[in-house]
């Protein structure tokens, strides 16, 4: 009687293994499905005025310049400018390695819906200076996309692009809507909150 105890304790053992296999193959198959990888975080310090998206956000290659942006898209210009942000307290933004393309979203819902996606045009510029004429930092200088997700002057979410345009030496910006049937290529960093 006690041999069969033994199978039966055996085989229940084995089963409860098959089932945390099971488990696992599951967790592997949805961490394999994910669209995003994190990198790692970063601060963006507090302002004291109000930051007003026309004044920052300027073509301006000039070696002064406070960030060499070459080329705003008339989207941005459209959607951003007027628009103006209030003084923001520290914040820390975390950024992600999109693993494969796709549109915003997926990538939105991955994030935790718009309110864990959105960013303020205060912490793109912030994270820009860091970088303004295309040094090493947590904006890809490679010409793979950096992706935001911030209101504009009527409250909607768009999607704000910036990439380095290594061979001229500048930055682009650009904007487009969320539903756009364009999407994103493997290898873009997507910025959101980190809370």
């Amino acid at each position: 009687m006690p041999a069969i105890t033994g199978q039966k304790g055996k085989r229940c053992s084995m089963a409860a293994n098959t089932d945390q296999k099971a488990r696992l193959f599951d967790l592997q198959t949805t961490v394999s499905e994910l669209l995003l990888e994190l990198v790692g975080t970063t601060k963006i310090p507090a302002t004291a005025g109000r930051f007003v998206v026309s004044e920052k956000f300027v073509r301006d290659t000039s070696q002064n310049a406070p960030v060499k942006i070459g080329f705003i898209g008339s989207n941005f210009s459209k959607w951003f400018f007027g628009k103006v942000e209030e003084p923001q307290e520290e914040t820390e933004l975390r950024y992600q390695k999109l693993r494969k393309s796709s549109r915003d979203i997926p990538i939105i819902n991955e994030l935790g819906g718009e309110e864990k996606a959105e960013t303020s045009l205060t912490e793109i510029y912030a994270i820009m200076e860091r970088q303004k004429s295309g040094e090493k930092g947590v904006l890809l200088t490679d010409g793979h996309a950096n992706i935001f997700y911030a209101r504009d002057i009527n409250g909607i979410l768009r999607a704000v692009d910036v990439f380095w345009d290594d061979w001229r030496g500048l930055w682009h910006v650009r904007a487009d809507g969320v539903g756009s049937p364009d999407g994103w290529s493997g290898g873009s960093r997507v910025f959101s909150r980190n809370s």
